[in-house]
C-alpha cells in the first residue's frame, strides 16, 4: 500500500485547475509543457554538429521511443491523473495525445536517452541538463499529467532505447550526404 501511494502520488491541490484560471498561467502551462522539446532540439544540434552519425542514433532512438510509447499507452490500465480529477486537456495541448494512458512518460523517455547521449559524448554539462529537465518533469507530475510510476517507466524505457541506439553507425557516404544537408540548414561552412 505504501509503495502504491508513492508510485501513484498526486498533490492534494488540483494545480492544473489553478493554472487554467487565468490567461497568464495558461500560457505558462503551455510553455512549460513544450519548452523541453526546444531544449532537446538544441541538444540534438550540439550532438549532431560534433558527429553526424549521432543523427542516426537520435533518429533511431526517437522512432523506437515513439513506437514503444504509443503501444504501451494504448494498453496501460490507468488514465492520466488529471482525468481522475475530471480536468480537461488544457487548450494548446493536443487532446488526442493526452487521452491515451499515462504510462510511460514520453517526456521522460526522451530526457533519459538524451541524458545518456550527453554522458556518452560529453558535449554538454550533464548537471546543467538535469537542472533544466528535472524541474520540467517534476512539473508534469504536480500538474497531473503523470504519476511517479510513469516517470519510472520512462527511465527504464529511455535507458533501453539508448542501449538499442547508441551503437548505430551508418556508412560514411550516407553520413556525408546528411552532413551537407545539416550544414546547409544551419548555415555551417
Amino acid at each position: 500500500m505504501i509503495l502504491k501511494n508513492i508510485l501513484f502520488w498526486q498533490p492534494e491541490k488540483d494545480w492544473l485547475k489553478w493554472m487554467q484560471k487565468n490567461t497568464f498561467r495558461q500560457k505558462n502551462l503551455i510553455i512549460l509543457n513544450y519548452i523541453i522539446w526546444v531544449f532537446f532540439f538544441y541538444i540534438s544540434y550540439l550532438l549532431i554538429k560534433s558527429d553526424i552519425n549521432i543523427f542516426w542514433q537520435i533518429l533511431f532512438a526517437t522512432i523506437i521511443a515513439e513506437f514503444i510509447e504509443r503501444i504501451v499507452k494504448k494498453n496501460v490500465p490507468w488514465c492520466r491523473p488529471m482525468f481522475n480529477r475530471n480536468d480537461t486537456t488544457p487548450i494548446g495541448l493536443v487532446n488526442s495525445w493526452y487521452k491515451t494512458g499515462s504510462f510511460p512518460s514520453g517526456h521522460t523517455i526522451k530526457a533519459v536517452y538524451f541524458f545518456l547521449f550527453i554522458l556518452q559524448y560529453q558535449l554538454f554539462n550533464p548537471y546543467v541538463f538535469l537542472a533544466i529537465v528535472l524541474p520540467l518533469l517534476t512539473f508534469r507530475i504536480i500538474i497531473g499529467f503523470h504519476y511517479p510510476i510513469d516517470m519510472v517507466g520512462g527511465i527504464i524505457l529511455g535507458s533501453t532505447v539508448w542501449l538499442l541506439s547508441k551503437g548505430v553507425v551508418l556508412p560514411q557516404n550516407v553520413n556525408n550526404i546528411v552532413q551537407q544537408i545539416f550544414n546547409f540548414i544551419f548555415f555551417i561552412n
